[in-house]
């Protein structure tokens, strides 16, 4: 038996097979134990995260494993301004983000401190059109550790009560028109103009890569569910 790390793959999720029967995908960096190889496949123990306890296992690669050794940083924390419009962590410096509201009763991320959770499965509320700015727009990070929670930091241009960091920034008032990908955008900034945001700060900060975002906090640990807290204002 020793201790691994999920290794690093192209989009940071690695499928697993529990041994309940359940294929899951488990992200980069979660923490593992690993006690053997049976039959051409890997198996271990999760140690952290929405799996923690399971056992579960993958198939083997000759030469080469899933598993390996890494460090986890301490634990991450981010500052969000909700009234700027802005994100601020570490080396990244401060960047666009925004939490809308209004749309099916939902409101803007309460001030406050929030764990960020570590990602528990690749989400389906993402579009291939984010391809452009990010290979990781499917790793989202739940606001809290309540496996039902619906609030994370997520990529995107739009936002349902989220923490939204923008690919990029658009500006109804300008005429021009939103990247290929999201011309609904255009009906939601006249119907919903809070789950974009909108109206935009006069003052804007940049955008920023979804990857440097995740980069940053993927190994991070404030303990076994959370990557840091997110510091609302």
């Amino acid at each position: 038996m020793a201790t691994r790390y999920i290794g690093r793959t192209s989009d940071c999720w690695l499928r697993v097979k529990l041994d309940a029967g359940d294929i899951v995908s488990v992200p980069y960096g979660l923490k593992v134990n690993e006690t053997g190889v049976v039959s051409g496949r890997e198996h271990f123990e999760i140690l952290e995260g929405v799996y923690k306890g399971k056992s579960a296992s993958v198939t083997s690669r000759p030469g080469q494993s899933y598993l390996g050794q890494l460090t986890h940083g301490p634990g991450a924390t981010l500052r969000f301004d909700r009234a700027k419009q802005t994100l601020s962590f570490g080396s990244l410096g401060t960047f666009n983000a925004f939490s809308g509201g209004g749309h099916r009763g939902f409101t803007p991320v309460a001030a406050g401190k929030h764990l960020l959770a570590i990602p528990a499965y690749p989400s389906a509320q993402t579009r291939a059109a984010y391809g452009t700015w990010t290979k990781y727009h499917n790793l989202w990070f739940r606001i809290g550790t309540d496996v039902a929670g619906s609030r994370f930091l997520h990529p995107g241009a739009i936002s349902d009560g989220c923490v939204t960091v923008r690919q990029f920034i658009y500006d109804p008032a300008t005429g021009k028109p939103p990247p290929t990908g999201f011309s609904d955008l255009v009906g939601g900034a006249k119907s919903e103009p809070g789950l974009l945001g909108l109206p935009l700060p006069t003052v804007r900060a940049p955008p920023i890569s979804w990857d440097k975002v995740v980069d940053a906090l993927i190994l991070r640990r404030a303990r076994d569910q959370a990557v840091g807290e997110l510091v609302v204002t």
